[in-house]
């Protein structure tokens, strides 16, 4: 994550929001949701201390968050389709099955989060670290990513097809059966990962780093290589 980022991200103390107030806020947001904006409230949540929270199963579609700790935090099962995400920290966050679908992540810190089976279809993610992130069986079809740091991520049975990637660091990853058919992955970077039993093919791979990378039984057909 750049540095500028970084300093954003502690200069600004979080609240450590209470339990019955978060409780409130949920209610009221599910309230608006379910009367579609003429009861309740949208929840709104900016610099706060959700961390080491269980917001198993929580349902935060369409909310605004905002530089929010959610480290450590369970999130399981949760909804956070359409959600605002914008310098929010999820740090070794436990977010297995939740649903991002359509959400928009900016500058968020996803560092070593169990992202396993969580649905980024559709997704907008920009400026965002997931270095170390477990993404086993993530789902991130016609989702667009731009300068986001995957490094070290275990990949394993990912998909991929359709989405637009630019300026993405892939190094060091370990990726088997996973599907980027059809996908944009212009000038990303590859190099040092384990890619094996991988579907690439229709996909757009003009400027990508391959450099030092293993790779076996890896199917290209009809990809754009030059250069």
């Amino acid at each position: 994550m750049p540095e500028s980022q970084n300093r954003h991200m502690q200069v600004n103390i979080r609240k450590r929001l209470p339990a019955d107030e978060l409780e409130s806020i949920l209610g009221r947001h599910g309230r608006w949701l379910k009367s579609k904006g003429s009861r309740g409230c949208r929840a709104d949540l900016r610099c706060c201390d959700l961390s080491n929270r269980d917001l198993f199963g929580a349902v935060l579609v369409k909310a605004i968050l905002r530089d929010i700790d959610f480290s450590h935090t369970n999130l399981r099962t949760a909804n956070l389709k359409q959600a605002e995400l914008h310098h929010c920290r999820f740090h070794q966050a436990h977010m297995q099955w939740s649903i991002l679908q359509g959400a928009v992540l900016h500058g968020s810190d996803l560092t070593q989060a169990n992202l396993q089976f969580c649905d980024f279809s559709s997704a907008t993610v920009s400026d965002t670290d997931f270095a170390g992130a477990f993404f086993h069986n993530a789902y991130f079809e016609k989702a667009v990513l731009r300068k986001a740091n995957f490094t070290g991520t275990n990949l394993r049975f990912s998909t991929w097809s359709s989405s637009k990637l630019s300026q993405i660091k892939f190094t060091a990853c370990t990726i088997q059966l996973a599907d980027f058919s059809n996908a944009s992955l212009r000038d990303t970077d590859f190099s040092d990962a384990h890619i094996f039993n991988t579907d690439f093919t229709g996909s757009d791979l003009r400027g990508v780093e391959f450099a030092a990378t293993r790779m076996e039984n890896v199917n290209f057909k009809g990809a754009q290589l030059d250069p």
